[in-house]
């Protein structure tokens, strides 16, 4: 059968077909308007850092009130360098901490002094006086770097667990944010250097960790300079060494490559640090500086006992204060702590826990790599390494400060303990933590910690209050009977009109320096501060007993020699006083009284050549030492030599000085 042929398929279809209207296209809907999204939107993880930061300040907040205490003076008060402010950072920047101060120090912790300086000029800007010594603002920024160290704490311990337990790490901030075993590192601002230490260190966390989980390089070169300044303010975060490695091999190891980076980063930044200390070191010409028994009580253990077994038992009285944070004590020197054998039980159930701690964590970390309790365990053990005086001898024997890394690691402890045993969940999220079972655990524990916290704080309002208070606690500390007699007699020697007053401030300092010398008989402190307050009280051959045997213990005590000249010098013998004061003016050439009352000597020996020299660098030292009286003393001196122009000068400026501070003091 033949195939149909079909007709072929038109080119343009629309042609064959009916002419019909076309139909209207639907028109598109108009899109909704967008809402106007807000420029930075506060996460979950924001929110919680700032009632971290919150609930920190309130705490904290009653200590901006407070005085220089303890410390303080040495870096800012009495400091020479950092009250001259922010000019001065680049001789901050090349000497040691307390280089402005005496030679006293091999440490290189340039950061802080460098705020310190800073805040000087501040206090010189904005107050009525212009003085730069008005504490407030120092307390205030000791909190708001506290404040710092306790949302960066909580924001590594989030980024570390994957940001799955952030129950857990809002737990652990908040209660290192309470702990009161951190009121000495906040309520004193000395610890400044320790605060930043802690901050730079949780910002180097952060970046490595940012770095370890998107390879960007910046966040590596961040965390390298966050490390380094970590370095910059307190030699403490060395023991990041241990803890770096830890952390980025085991906990966050999305990349080996990248732990690699993250650690050697750090070994260059600890190297590079150490470099630079010892070129400052060598340059300033100090080497290392004896330990003095009444600071660390360890040079020096008794035949027959042990040193390593009295530092387990340290070991100790630190877990216990970690948990049981009370009494709350500046110093326990000697003899606060007893010296003691490898036969005292508590030395044996202290090496106990330990070795249970160091077993119990390796072998959960052997079992899981990113085993959190092993991680607890080990960071306190880590950083608690530097301060247990059995790796290197330290200028202190115990002290609460040094807990301060430490303490991450219980806080973090007991935040895990409350969510296995408490919450029962695996990963807790926030909301876990308003049951109230879970409530009941932690708000008392919360609020027993802030009550702790906040009246530990009124403690630190000024030196006296603080000496006393844990005097009364630890009257067997030959330091803290010295500290409270010091006190004393600094009240006693600004009490110049109520003589009944000086008096009986005067032998209440007595009492406090014989308990110290009774518990310690070659207290050098406490010889030279006693034979002052024998002076005071007109027995100035007891005086002379006691500052000699000051010298006897420490031939450069400054303040004996200086007693001793003064003593000298109130007896009338000129000769004898001089020998003293030029002897203080070697150790210590910043002595102002030294080098006024030398002047005096000079000018009674009738040699004013010399007398005119040490007025004028009375002058230099502390213009208004003694009323202005070294311009006066100097015009009159000038005048017996003839030299009117000269004299004339003096009197002068003398008048002119003493004019404007009646006039600033009517102001």
């Amino acid at each position: 059968m033949a195939k149909q042929n079909r007709p072929s398929k038109p080119n343009n279809p629309q042609a064959q077909r009916p002419n019909v209207p076309p139909r209207p296209q639907a028109q598109p809907k108009p899109a909704p308007k967008a809402e106007k999204q807000p420029r930075f939107q506060f996460t979950q993880v924001t929110w919680l850092s700032l009632i971290l930061a919150a609930i920190t300040f309130i705490v904290y907040s009653n200590t901006i009130g407070n005085g220089f205490v303890l410390d303080d003076v040495m870096v800012i008060k009495d400091n020479f360098i950092v009250p001259q402010g922010a000019k001065m950072i680049p001789d901050i920047l090349k000497t040691l901490r307390l280089s402005g101060y005496a030679n006293m120090s091999n440490e290189y912790r340039p950061l802080s002094l460098v705020m310190f300086a800073i805040e000087c000029d501040l206090n010189k800007a904005f107050s009525e006086d212009h003085s730069p010594f008005h504490p407030a603002i120092h307390h205030f920024m000791n909190v708001l770097v506290f404040m710092g160290c306790v949302t960066g704490l909580f924001t590594f311990l989030n980024k570390l667990f994957d940001r799955k337990k952030i129950a857990v790490a809002f737990i652990a901030a908040l209660l290192f944010a309470l702990h009161p075993i951190h009121t000495e590192v906040v309520a004193n601002i000395k610890s400044r250097d320790e605060l930043l230490c802690f901050f730079f260190a949780f910002v180097s966390l952060n970046a490595f960790a940012n770095y370890m989980r998107s390879g960007n390089t910046k966040q590596l070169l961040w965390g390298a300079l966050a490390f380094f300044l970590s370095f910059l303010s307190k030699e403490t975060v060395i023991t990041f060494l241990a803890v770096v490695p830890m952390i980025y091999f085991f906990y966050i190891n999305d990349d080996r490559k990248r732990s690699i980076h993250v650690t050697a980063a750090t070994v260059a930044i600890t190297g590079i640090y150490l470099l630079i200390r010892q070129s400052i070191v060598k340059a300033t010409g100090n080497g290392e500086f004896p330990i003095n028994f009444v600071d660390n009580m360890l040079v020096n253990t008794p035949a027959d006992k042990s040193r390593l077994a009295t530092e387990i038992l340290i070991m100790g009285h630190y877990i216990r204060l970690l948990f049981v944070p009370y009494p709350l004590i500046i110093d326990r020197s000697f003899a606060s702590i007893p010296y003691v054998t490898f036969g005292n039980p508590w030395v044996i159930l202290s090496l106990l826990v330990y070795l249970a701690l160091a077993v119990f964590s390796v072998k959960r970390l052997l079992e899981n790599k990113k085993d959190p309790w092993a991680f607890a365990i080990l960071f306190f053990l880590a950083t608690l390494s530097l301060f247990t005086n059995i790796v290197i001898m330290l200028a202190s024997t115990f002290a609460e400060r040094f807990l301060f890394f430490c303490s991450v690691g219980l806080c973090l402890a007991v935040a895990l303990a409350i969510e296995k045993w408490i919450i029962r969940k695996v990963d807790a999220d926030i909301n876990d933590i308003k049951v109230s079972k879970v409530l009941a655990v932690l708000a008392p524990i919360c609020i027993v910690f802030s009550i702790i916290t906040y009246g530990r704080n009124n403690d630190w309002k000024d030196s006296y209050h603080l000496y006393k208070a844990d005097a009364d606690k630890l009257p067997e500390n030959t330091r803290l009977n010295y500290y409270v007699a010091s006190e004393l007699q600094k009240m006693c020697g600004a009490e110049t009109k109520d003589t009944v007053k000086a008096k009986q401030l005067n032998d209440q300092s007595m009492v406090y320096l014989r308990q110290s010398l009774k518990i310690y008989p070659d207290n050098t402190d406490a010889q030279a501060e006693i034979g002052a307050a024998f002076f005071r009280a007109k027995q100035y051959d007891s005086s002379a007993l006691h500052l000699k045997r000051a010298l006897e213990l420490n031939p450069t005590k400054s303040n004996a020699l200086a007693n001793l000249g003064t003593l000298y010098m109130t007896l009338v013998d000129y000769p004898n006083a001089l020998i003293y004061y030029r002897r203080t003016n070697q150790v210590d050439p910043r002595n102002v009284v030294a080098q006024f009352n030398g002047g005096v000597c000079y000018y009674q020996l009738k040699k004013p050549d010399s007398a005119i020299i040490n007025f004028k660098n009375t002058i230099i030292l502390q213009p208004e030492f003694y009323d202005y009286k070294s311009y006066q003393f100097i015009g009159i001196i000038y005048n017996e030599m003839g030299k009117r122009d000269s004299a004339a000068m003096y009197e002068n400026m003398y008048q002119n000085i003493i004019k404007q501070a009646q006039q600033q003091a009517a102001h």
